[in-house]
């Protein structure tokens, strides 16, 4: 990790995706992150298992202090520091080694705005994982296939020319590979960015081949109850043009081995704010915030 610039005080979003995926098809899902409002940040710290029989067991926190440095994010709720991986929920807890077999792959900004960016680092593209998970009543050991991406970006997000974003990442023997694919309007080239293997794709990977899907998750993500957005959840669908994410596990065959994937596509609405000026929905946003903290949401 690279320590985060101080962000701009309007808006400003730092997200690690962590997942593991087990030999079975369960999957372990766990998102930190960090959103700057209008001088407000809301650290949050989501946890979610999805088994094979569909049954699903899920936590959620709000995080503390918010500190990523080189090798190392403590959030309160959810450390990250070199291999380990320890997060803290009511419903889900755990503690994983991640052993890279991969270097990682920093591909640079993948847009920008005048100074500000979005940019997709893929920290850990495979790793073997090992540890414990426990949950109210229950727990077990964990072995599996991990990966941790991190996406920054300080674009205002009715600024962002996204219109479908789709990522994966897929595992088979020693393989391994991710990608990133997003259509950015008709008049414009797909932003695309992958590794394979350690080696940067120019495209989509050719030589994976996704199978049966199973889908794990579906709907808004502004409505994602372990967000605990509040009074802030209307105006956000308004700013970010309400994406649609779609996530699923599947099956998968990459090089010509079978082994795991999953995947996931987001789409974004149309411009419903295109006639509203970029300054008012900011005051919006920063009365909504306003609020917010006064209610201790």
């Amino acid at each position: 990790m690279v320590p985060a610039k101080p962000p701009r005080a309007l808006f400003h979003l730092d997200k690690w995706c962590v997942d593991t995926l087990l030999p079975d098809g369960t999957v372990l899902l766990v998102y930190l992150g960090r959103l700057l409002l209008a001088g407000k940040a809301l650290v949050r710290v989501t946890a979610e298992l999805f088994n094979t029989d569909g049954s699903r067991i899920a936590g959620s926190a709000e995080g503390g202090a918010f500190k990523p440095a080189d090798g190392r994010l403590l959030c309160g709720q959810a450390d990250i520091e070199g291999e380990r991986l320890r997060f803290r929920t009511p419903g889900l807890s755990g503690e994983l080694r991640f052993v890279a077999r991969r270097p990682a792959f920093a591909p640079g900004p993948l847009l920008t705005r005048g100074a500000r960016a979005l940019s997709w680092t893929v920290e850990v593209p495979d790793a073997d994982v090992t540890g414990e998970l426990h949950w109210p009543g229950g727990g077990r050991a964990l072995h599996g296939r991990g990966y941790r991406d991190r996406v920054t970006f300080d674009i205002l997000p009715w600024r962002l020319p996204l219109r479908t974003l789709r990522w994966g990442r897929a595992v088979a023997g020693e393989h391994s590979v991710s990608f990133l694919h997003a259509d950015v309007g008709a008049h414009a080239p797909p932003l695309v960015a992958g590794v394979c293997d350690g080696e940067a794709l120019s495209g989509m990977p050719q030589a994976l081949v996704l199978g049966a899907s199973r889908e794990l998750l579906a709907g808004p993500i502004i409505d994602l109850q372990g967000l605990h957005l509040g009074a802030l959840r209307p105006l956000l669908r308004l700013a970010t043009r309400n994406p649609d994410q779609h996530k699923w596990a599947a099956a998968a065959t990459l090089h010509g081995e079978a082994g795991r994937a999953i995947h996931e596509l987001v789409r974004f609405g149309d411009a419903v704010h295109d006639a509203m000026p970029g300054a008012a929905i900011g005051e919006l946003l920063e009365t909504a915030s306003h609020e917010s903290r006064i209610r201790g949401r």
